[in-house]
């Protein structure tokens, strides 16, 4: 996709005198960050990739656990263990993803997939606030049904964002 990138119009440096981007997208992919990214492109998908698979294996288990699966576990120290890993993870994801997003940020605010993929990402958050919300008032869990709609919806959320990453590529 970056190889797209460059074949469609020729890259702006920077440095370039009498160039100006267009808008705040352009600015930001012809910016000094974005030539960076660019260098470093595949590097940050590796990461972006390593702390996905760390962050959706955390919440997999997480989830599974709320659907009553390995009830060895308690959730509250499911909570303890799986979630603390999945923050640090989730901020290696974000990370890298804003300096991806940053190589191509023209072709990726256009790009279907990758709209759809923060449209889940959001719906993603908002469900872990409510949990969480939920949670730090009653540490029982009590509902179930809401435990496992709750889980549910994270699992479908997360599944449709690792799709729509690796479809980024083919949009």
């Amino acid at each position: 996709m970056v190889r797209q990138l460059h074949e469609q119009k020729p890259p702006i440096k920077s440095t370039d005198v009498g160039v100006e981007p267009v808008n705040s997208l352009e600015w930001l992919e012809y910016s000094a960050i974005g030539e960076l990214a660019r260098q470093f492109y595949p590097w940050l998908e590796v990461m972006h990739i390593l702390g996905f698979s760390v962050l959706f294996g955390c919440i997999t288990i997480f989830d599974l656990r709320m659907m009553g699966y390995y009830r060895r576990f308690s959730i509250a120290d499911s909570v303890i263990y799986l979630l603390r890993l999945a923050r640090m993870s989730f901020i290696v994801v974000v990370g890298s993803g804003l300096l991806l997003f940053a190589a191509q940020a023209t072709l990726l605010a256009v790009n279907p997939a990758f709209r759809f993929k923060l449209l889940l990402l959001a719906i993603a958050l908002l469900n872990a606030a409510i949990f969480h919300w939920q949670f730090s008032r009653s540490r029982q869990m009590k509902q179930l049904i809401f435990v496992k709609a709750i889980a549910t919806i994270s699992l479908l959320a997360w599944t449709g964002i690792v799709i729509c990453g690796r479809f980024i590529a083919y949009t």
